[in-house]
């Protein structure tokens, strides 16, 4: 099988970054790729070395033909097809070797993030928006990567730079001087703007990822706010927004085009000295016809390190900038750091001190609140999401297990689960018992209807992103099948029958308690015909336990309990 410079990835493993500074986080990237880096230097240097050294090949050649020597002219035209050839071949093999360095660090770092997102999981929106990890996963990543595409290139312009001048020097200590002196000038008078430039892409940067977190969240909500009349403001504050990273990008594209014209300015100032020069040489006879030419070629030459220069100066200044939003995502710590991996006891009791609620083993428990984002709290402490300290299962603290051992014993369904896109199997290829099939699931949620409205046969179906095609209720249905398809000794579900209709919530409610088979349950609820198939109901007022007991109790009993579930009816 033919081999290619991209078969080691993805990488098998990443590593631990190094993320104490940028510096030391671009040097752990160098080390990570050093063989792929070393063979692309060796190729750059061999590329602009040949191009360096062509002039001189050229200019003797020129001379022979000067001076008639016939046996000289042959001797140089094969050296000059042996160099061209060099070129050509180091030239090919030092692009392969650049996009191989761009794809191994661009590789390196998605799965670096992506590990990260993993490594957090349901705390990931908490710490870090949306719009800003896609475009750290992008664009920052693209930047960074872009760097080390550059670095074969900036050492070969260096090295070839010097070379050419040493040759300068032996041919004429005047010019050689000249090109020593002029760069040093040159990168003294590109340093200031180096800085600025640094600190405007970083402003541009956040802007643009506010912006982007802004146009998501916006689409995200998009029917709720056709529902409610509120697109015109959204549309405004987008604009804003919008307007922002306008004019942050026109003022980082002023700097950029100062810098990009000073590296057209400088270099040729100091090629129109070094031609003014030699003519000078070659009008006082010091130099002759050919020389004359090698150092045109020469000075001609100048250009090309001299623009690497320069636009590596711009490229690592965005690498910089980049590198410390994905060094800032990187090093983002969960909201809590957990213990040792013993699996909880599910026989115990599930209590959280907050809030006072108490679920013994294998209830069938209804949970009604009167705020609703109270109750996602509560649910979030529940599920070990949010202060797993206060939370106790069998008189053990969720904060002494590790989040793998909670996640085993605990699953929590929120209001708004993900829909991915991929196939209706896809959906289910998550840890389960394997107690429950795919069909006896989709049946309890009583959402075997989706398979016929969608395209495709049976499990095959494909769902696309965030289930756009699926009504509300559908992918609520589809989501609570997952849950009781993972079949967790505690379920926890957040309102996951608020968008379905009554005649289909009365079915649901009816196979819950059936299919769960005397294993914890926790709905956080106020749909009578949920509650009416509890064992127990435990009302919330202000994130405090007011009272308990079954939902026909509750209703004769207590009028804040009636006026949350039945709404006066």
């Amino acid at each position: 099988m033919h081999s290619t410079p991209f078969d080691h990835l993805p990488l098998k493993n990443p590593g631990k970054p190094e993320l104490t500074s940028v510096a030391n986080f671009l040097f752990w990237i160098i080390r990570g790729q050093k063989r792929v880096l070393a063979t692309g230097t060796f190729f750059g240097v061999s590329n602009l070395l040949s191009l360096a050294i062509l002039p001189g090949v050229l200019g003797h050649g020129i001379q022979a033909i000067a001076d008639d020597d016939q046996k000289s002219l042959r001797k140089w035209v094969l050296v000059t097809l042996l160099v061209g050839g060099t070129q050509a071949f180091t030239g090919i093999m030092r692009h392969r070797r650049a996009i191989s360095n761009w794809m191994s660090c661009a590789t390196r770092l998605q799965q670096l993030i992506s590990d990260k997102a993993i490594s957090l999981g349901a705390d990931l929106p908490r710490l870090v928006s949306t719009g800003e990890v896609s475009a750290i996963n992008s664009n920052d990543v693209e930047r960074v990567s872009g760097a080390f595409d550059l670095i074969p290139r900036l050492i070969g312009a260096f090295v070839s730079f010097f070379f050419v001048a040493i040759l300068l020097i032996k041919s004429s200590p005047t010019l050689g001087i000249m090109v020593i002196i002029g760069v040093p000038l040159m990168s003294l008078l590109i340093a200031p703007i180096i800085k600025p430039l640094q600190s405007r892409e970083s402003i541009q940067r956040e802007k643009l990822s506010r912006s982007s977190n802004l146009a998501s969240d916006t689409v995200a909500g998009l029917r709720i706010l056709r529902g409610i009349g509120g697109e015109a403001s959204f549309l405004a504050r987008f604009r804003i927004a919008s307007q922002e990273v306008r004019a942050a990008a026109v003022r980082t594209a002023k700097m950029r085009s100062l810098l990009e014209g000073m590296q057209i300015i400088l270099p040729g100032a100091l090629i129109v000295g070094v031609i003014w020069a030699g003519g000078s040489l070659v009008a006082r006879g010091d130099l002759k016809v050919g020389e004359l030419l090698a150092f045109y070629g020469y000075s001609s030459f100048l250009m090309v390190p001299l623009q690497i220069m320069t636009e590596s100066a711009q490229r690592i200044t965005s690498a910089v900038v980049a590198a410390r939003r994905v060094i800032r995502l990187l090093s983002v710590e969960n909201l809590h750091t957990w213990g040792n991996a013993q699996a909880p006891n599910i026989s115990g009791e599930l209590k959280d001190s907050i809030s006072g609620i108490s679920i013994a083993a294998g209830e069938f428990v209804g949970i009604v609140c009167d705020d609703a984002l109270t109750a996602d709290d509560i649910c979030d402490r529940l599920g070990g999401y949010l202060d797993a300290e206060q939370v106790f299962i069998a008189n053990a603290s969720l904060q002494s297990f590790t989040r793998e051992s909670i996640r085993s014993a605990i699953f929590s369904q929120e209001k708004e689960p993900a829909i991915l896109s991929g196939t209706i199997n896809s959906h289910f290829d998550v840890p389960a018992t394997k107690r429950l099939s795919i069909d006896e699931s989709l049946t309890a949620a009583s959402a075997m209807d989706i398979l016929d409205s969608l395209d495709g046969d049976g499990y095959s179906a494909e769902v696309v992103e965030r289930g756009r095609t699926l009504s509300g209720g559908q992918r609520q249905r589809l989501s609570l099948a997952r849950s009781l398809y993972v079949d967790a000794p505690i379920l926890i579900l957040d309102d996951p029958t608020s968008a379905v209709d009554a005649h289909t919530e009365a079915r649901i409610a009816a196979r819950l308690r059936e299919v769960r088979n005397h294993q914890t349950t926790i709905i956080f609820t106020t749909s009578p015909l949920i509650l009416d198939h509890t064992d127990r109901v435990i009302l919330l007022i202000n994130g405090h336990v007011k009272n308990t007991g079954t939902h026909q109790n509750l209703l004769t009993a207590d009028n804040t309990y009636r006026d949350l579930v039945v709404r006066g009816e």
